[in-house]
């Protein structure tokens, strides 16, 4: 049995290295619409508009946050992301939908964000 390497994910915020990521993910949804017929079932899909969807976890140091993803969340401004997954990556503009940030006792200041953008293949 041949030993591999395997891929470690990583993301760029407004072309800014993300250094503080807890955890990450990239959903892609083809935004494809179901087509039942009454007796026969599925018919097939139509095409609808999809998305993309990038969620990330990140710890707050002290000194702050290494982005102002709160603050970009509340003006809804413009982000783009970049995501790599092995030799594929994906970019494109979306915003910020959603912003969390929050403590347990015992354990580090924590935050995550969840952004939404345009639907693209990775490449």
């Amino acid at each position: 049995m041949a030993l591999q390497d395997y891929a470690k994910l990583k993301c760029f915020y407004n072309n800014d290295a993300l250094t503080q990521v807890t955890s990450l993910s990239h959903v892609t949804n083809s935004g494809n619409q179901r087509v039942d017929l009454l007796n026969e079932g599925l018919g097939g899909f139509t095409e609808g508009s999809g998305d993309v969807t990038i969620e990330v976890g990140f710890a707050v140091p002290i000194g702050g946050m290494e982005e102002n993803f709160q603050a970009d969340c509340a003006n809804k401004a413009f982000v783009t992301m970049q995501f790599f997954a092995g030799k594929d990556s994906y970019i494109g503009r979306g915003k910020i939908d959603t912003v969390s940030i929050d403590q347990t006792v015992g354990s580090s200041v924590e935050g995550k964000f969840t952004w939404i953008g345009e639907l693209k293949p990775m490449e």
